[in-house]
């Protein structure tokens, strides 16, 4: 059975800022964003242009490094977009909204 690829991508806005998401079919997710059916934050700062894209193993692995990415800085992002590396997520990674939950 073929996996279905995940990818991460980084899309620039008209205003400058990044998107960071992920999709199957990134191509057709930007044209999403660019008719205003995408993300509200790509509705109000479109339209976009894709600047990155990164194939990702799995959704789990994609939605890990999603979280990696969007907690960069602006300059980092940028840093990254042009090639500089970024560690990839540890497999057993948790987002910092998953730390430190109390159980009742």
């Amino acid at each position: 059975m073929a996996r279905s690829r995940w990818n991460l991508y980084i899309a620039e806005c008209a205003d400058g800022s990044y998107y960071t998401g992920i999709a199957k079919d990134v191509e057709k997710r930007i044209e999403a964003h660019n008719s205003g059916k995408g993300a509200k934050y790509t509705a109000t700062h479109g339209p976009v242009k894709l600047i990155f894209q990164e194939p990702q193993a799995s959704y789990s692995t994609a939605l890990r490094r999603e979280y990696q990415v969007k907690t960069l800085p602006k300059d980092r992002k940028t840093r990254f977009v042009l090639g500089e590396k970024l560690r990839r997520p540890l497999r057993r990674a948790k987002m910092t909204f998953q730390k430190n939950r109390k159980r009742k």
